[in-house]
């Protein structure tokens, strides 16, 4: 079961800042919670203007699911942003703001 900090992406204000250490969980099929990929968000190596979406999860590490495109003069991208490369519509993909929050 989820736990409570893990917030739908549809359900994430278009406003809200995503930094870098951001998690963002993606359910597989049928929304089994035993098969997810945790995504870490982080910076692209000289590139301001983006970041990724890197795969923390066993198999799967390192590939990139997507970038955000940051906003101007900042290290931020929005939650509109989020919602938008994620498809907000899914209940399949989950964010969560605190770093510790990554099973094993």
């Amino acid at each position: 079961m989820l736990k409570s900090d893990w917030i739908p992406v549809r359900e994430i204000s278009d406003d809200t800042q995503i930094w870098s250490g951001t998690i963002v969980r993606v359910f597989g099929i049928n929304n089994c919670e035993e098969e997810f990929y945790d995504y870490i968000v982080s910076f692209i190596y000289d590139n301001t203007d983006y970041l990724q979406l890197t795969c923390l999860s066993r198999g799967e590490g390192g590939n990139i699911i997507c970038v955000l495109q940051t906003e101007p003069s900042s290290n931020y991208s929005l939650g509109r942003e989020l919602k938008r490369m994620m498809d907000d519509g899914t209940d399949s993909v989950f964010v969560n703001f605190t770093p510790e929050c990554i099973v094993k």
